[in-house]
């Protein structure tokens, strides 16, 4: 398949162009701000065009959005209607409205879409997920950064930045993906940044029922950290490196219970997330298939929630 990007972030630069280019696609050209900016910082051959032109060419099949979270929706629409199947960043929507209307708008132009949540596509998750660890009852996530600047999108409020949106999303995943559903409760304790009025801290809690819990911490301003825990009836795992997991992660688990001395450590790969992602997308575009938004409504739904819990 034939590609554009619009927008050129780190992650496009350093993960999404790379596994394009190594799932046997190719990148025609990336839609920049600055046109004219010089083609050699991106892959060789590349056009450096408009946003509005990548959508108006013909050979452009797919379109990856790797905007800031404000403007995913309406160039996902934009997208779509100009017939392209479109893999965006995640959060892909900040409303549930929102992603109702991407649902709506794909199947309307019959492309495909999908949210660029990479982790789904790596094995440990699978194996985390199929573990017999039996009914679970407390997941634990950790994932921090430490980003002060002031002009970065991540901490422009108006630009859907902050912890929650930018990094609390993977551990509303981590939930959803694990029980298979929304949660019945939720709660979220933040702290706002004095100036910027993003949320720089936040502690929250997803319920199931009585007797299951996802407790997780999310900052942009604490020390470089990520981490999985789960506990189970019947034993425990945890993922060494939940979200940027490196070509060879590793699966801690115990499954009879015990301390971590008793746990055996399952190395998997080598595999890029990012590089399965894309060949799953692009499969999925190529063989006609339905946009499914059901579990992207669901973290959003779950985030928009927790976020009202909290008076934001």
């Amino acid at each position: 398949m034939k590609f554009g990007i619009l927008g050129w972030g780190k992650i496009a630069r350093t993960q999404l162009a790379p596994a394009i280019l190594e799932a046997g696609h190719e990148i025609s050209m990336v839609g920049s701000r600055e046109p004219g900016a010089d083609p050699l910082s991106g892959p060789h051959g590349v056009r450096w065009v408009t946003y509005e032109a990548v959508l108006a060419d013909p050979e452009v099949e797919a379109v990856y959005i790797a905007l800031p979270n404000h403007l995913h929706v309406p160039w996902t629409l934009r997208a779509l209607a100009a017939g392209k199947h479109v893999l965006c960043e995640k959060p892909m929507a900040l409303t549930v409205a929102e992603v109702d209307a991407v649902q709506a708008a794909a199947e309307r132009s019959r492309r495909h879409m999908q949210e660029a949540f990479m982790v789904r596509h790596h094995p440990q998750w699978q194996l985390l997920r199929d573990l017999p660890l039996g009914a679970l009852r407390s997941v634990q996530v950790g994932f921090a950064y430490d980003n002060r600047d002031p002009a970065n999108i991540r901490n422009r409020a108006e630009w859907g930045g902050g912890a929650l949106w930018d990094i609390g999303c993977y551990a509303v995943f981590a939930g959803i993906w694990l029980y298979g559903r929304e949660p019945d409760q939720v709660q979220l304790r933040v702290t706002a940044h004095p100036e910027w009025g993003t949320d720089i801290h936040a502690h929250g809690e997803l319920g199931w029922g009585d007797d299951a819990c996802l407790q997780f911490h999310v900052s942009t301003q604490a020390a470089r950290h990520q981490a999985v825990r789960v506990v189970g009836e019947n034993g425990w795992a945890e993922l060494l490196v939940p979200f940027n997991a490196p070509a060879r992660a590793s699966v801690r688990h115990c499954l009879q219970g015990g301390i971590s001395d008793d746990a055996i450590t399952e190395a998997l790969g080598p595999v890029n997330q990012y590089v399965e992602m894309v060949r799953a997308f692009a499969t999925a575009a190529q063989k006609g298939a339905v946009a499914d938004l059901r579990e992207s409504r669901a973290v959003a739904q779950t985030l928009v929630r927790l976020r009202r819990s909290a008076g934001l």
